[in-house]
């Protein structure tokens, strides 16, 4: 799991930092194709940490700030887009997003597990 970590950094920060060239598509292909995150797994991380008697909450704000987070991206890119004057910077922009989900994934799981309490 590590090593799929360092693969999927170093090759977000190939694309960012490489020229736009072939080789750029080439590794985002890749990377998409070897180490695409399912879904399902991904959606299911809070229920890691929340308790049983604060799942339903805690799930509803999760969800929230997900399509909020959703909505919001692509205006973001675009007006970065707009206010640069060149579509590459929206490009640019979801690299920089996708270079940091390896570390918040990482910070996700260094948070303690919910822990039933034994009454």
């Amino acid at each position: 799991m590590r090593l799929e970590y360092a693969v999927i950094s170093l090759a977000l920060v190939a694309m960012v930092v490489l020229p736009r060239s072939d080789a750029v598509v080439s590794i985002a292909v890749a990377l998409g194709l070897i180490s695409g995150l399912p879904a399902g797994p991904i959606m299911s991380l809070p229920a890691r940490v929340l308790s049983p008697h604060t799942r339903s909450l805690g799930m509803g704000i999760f969800y929230t700030l997900y399509y909020g987070t959703m909505m919001l991206g692509p205006a973001v890119a675009g007006a970065l887009a707009q206010s640069t004057g060149h579509a590459a910077t929206a490009i640019d922009f979801g690299a920089v997003v996708v270079l940091a989900c390896p570390l918040l994934l990482w910070a996700f799981n260094r948070l303690p597990e919910a822990q039933p309490k034994i009454a």
